[in-house]
């Protein structure tokens, strides 16, 4: 798995009104541990998508701050603060606390990226999604030359 780090336990940021999409092999997995689909996913803006629950993931257990499938969790999921945006291509989102930190490991970024590119190859598969992959490699391009193994300096 990609961008694992101990404080996305407990920050939990991610798993409010979340608008993330659903992969086949996300659903069947999920369904592998014994939930129905029809309670943790609603089809939204021509996605399926994982539902909320008083504004935060279904699979968010607040009293423990966990994620009742962390391990099954889907691929979005795994791969965020990773996104495709539209307009700019692969980047961090913002909304995470950590993103900047991903930079400082380029091994993880290069495995998110393939992961995020598997993704959006099944997002055109599954839901007809349109990926402008020109905007998908040149923006690459740009998050692996800025990436860098070291830390920050700070004066």
């Amino acid at each position: 798995m990609v961008f694992e780090h101990t404080y996305c336990r407990t920050c939990l940021r991610c798993c409010r009104n979340t608008e993330m999409i659903l992969l086949r092999c996300d659903l069947e997995r999920i369904e592998g541990l014994g939930y129905r689909c029809d309670d943790f996913a609603e089809l939204r803006d021509s996605f399926i998508r994982l539902r909320n629950v008083d504004g935060r993931c279904i699979f968010l257990d607040e009293s423990s701050g966990s994620c009742r499938i962390y391990d099954a969790r889907p691929l979005g999921c795994r791969i965020y603060p990773l996104i495709y945006d539209e307009d700019t291509g692969i980047r961090f989102d913002s909304e995470c606390p950590l993103a900047s930190y991903w930079m400082f490991n380029c091994s993880e970024l290069v495995k998110g990226i393939n992961e995020l590119m598997y993704f959006l190859r099944r997002l055109e598969i599954e839901y007809g999604y349109k990926v402008n992959w020109s905007l998908f490699y040149s923006s690459k391009k740009r998050l692996l030359r800025s990436c860098t193994n070291s830390e920050p300096q700070t004066s």
